[in-house]
């Protein structure tokens, strides 16, 4: 009788242990990024009260008589199941679509996570909004600071097409104006006079670059020649190299390298003297002015994409993810984190969409994967099971009142 006893109180806490396991599951049904836990019972050991018979040529086997001696709890597993995803058109919202977790820093720790609620801090970190720790890039820290800028690019190579007439008289000219940007990406204005020559060499017009910036101390190379075929094509010189001398007041490098591309190979519509208007222009360059972020956005691959006034874009970072062998090991420490544990492995720390890890839903959130459905059921599961126990204690007792009163 004591055993059943000690049994039917082994019942009792594995199945208010389940009890516990099923209401914080219901608790945080509404919780961003929560995994479900179950609990998983284990018998305890077996009393033998008669071992087995090995067959023999005289008699059959026998099998051994045990006694359980009750439940424990073996186990209480972590499911990380895909919870809901439900849109929020908030650009620093994420969802995770399959494995893997966020990385977030507070201070030296580094955590891990599912929900995620980002947003920016007042100085442009992305963190999550809960904790305030930092969501963690390639780089580090993620920082989307308003007003930040992206640095300007100086030009190398002003590319030109269009046509020059064949048909205007010796002597006639074409300006096209252009500019350079220098090492700080600021634009100077210049010149390029196209005049016809041909009673010097058949085809050919002549080039003059000239400019008025009081920033520009002078420019060398800064003549030539191209020529043109009985067809209109470019047969002469194709590019040309412009040097521009900049005053030391202006703080840039100096003097500056600029090709001045009329017709080569990498010229998709070069210049061309057709007996036609003159249209030669700049067509493209590779410099531009110092731009102040405009807007931002994720993408699937986690890349932070800014777009800046300059009409230029960039990648600022890209948010990484981590994957484990076994993330059932993890622990959970409060506010939607978890952290690393001797059996879960190391993190595997990369891109979205590799190593195993998920892709990115921005402008949505993860919900938790709690089955309210599942949790009502396995409720009346553990409550049956907490009563029957108690009243295996209580038949227990009365049976044990039985004996005491055989005495009297």
């Amino acid at each position: 009788m004591l055993r059943a006893l000690s049994s039917a109180v082994s019942g009792l806490r594995t199945n208010q242990a389940a009890l516990d396991v099923i209401g914080n599951n219901i608790a945080n049904v509404n919780t961003l990024g929560f995994k479900a836990s179950q609990a998983e019972f284990a018998d305890l050991l077996s009393q033998t009260i008669a071992g087995e018979q090995a067959p023999s040529s005289a008699v059959g086997g026998k099998d051994a008589m045990q006694v359980g001696l009750g439940a424990t709890l073996g186990a209480i597993r972590t499911l990380f199941t895909q919870g809901v995803i439900q849109s929020t058109n908030n650009p620093s919202d994420l969802a995770i679509q399959g494995e893997g977790f966020f990385v977030v820093k507070d201070g030296t720790d580094q955590l891990y996570t599912r929900a995620g609620a980002f947003t920016l801090d007042a100085a442009g970190t992305l963190v999550d909004g809960v904790t305030g720790d930092r969501l963690q890039g390639a780089h580090g820290d993620i920082v989307i600071a308003p007003g930040s800028m992206i640095p300007g690019s100086p030009s190398t190579t002003e590319v030109f097409g269009g046509n020059l007439d064949a048909s205007q008289a010796d002597g006639t000219t074409h300006v096209v104006t252009f500019s350079v940007n220098d090492s700080l990406g600021t634009a100077h204005t210049l010149a390029l006079t196209f005049t016809k020559d041909f009673a010097t060499t058949p085809g050919q017009w002549t080039w003059a670059a000239t400019t008025t910036d009081p920033n520009i101390t002078g420019l060398t190379g800064a003549t030539g020649a191209v020529t043109f075929d009985t067809t209109g094509a470019i047969t002469g010189t194709t590019a040309a190299s412009l040097g521009v001398a900049f005053a030391a007041a202006a703080g840039v490098a100096t003097p500056q390298a600029v090709t001045l591309d009329f017709g080569s190979a990498g010229n998709a519509a070069p210049l061309s003297g057709h007996a036609a208007n003159s249209t030669a222009s700049l067509t493209s360059q590779d410099g531009f002015a110092a731009g102040t972020l405009r807007q931002w956005s994720i993408g699937s691959d986690g890349s932070i994409n800014a777009s800046y006034d300059n009409g230029r874009n960039a990648v600022i970072d890209t948010i990484q993810l981590a994957t484990f062998d076994n993330p059932g090991g993890l622990l959970h420490v409060g506010q939607n984190m978890f952290t690393v544990s001797s059996n879960s492995g190391i993190a595997h720390i990369g891109n979205p969409g590799t190593g195993g890890a998920g892709t990115l839903l921005p402008g949505a959130l993860e919900g938790s994967n709690v089955d309210l459905a599942k949790q009502f059921t396995d409720l009346i599961t553990a409550q049956r099971g907490f009563e029957a126990s108690a009243r295996v204690i209580r038949v227990g007792d009365e049976v044990l009142q039985t004996v005491v009163n055989i005495k009297q």
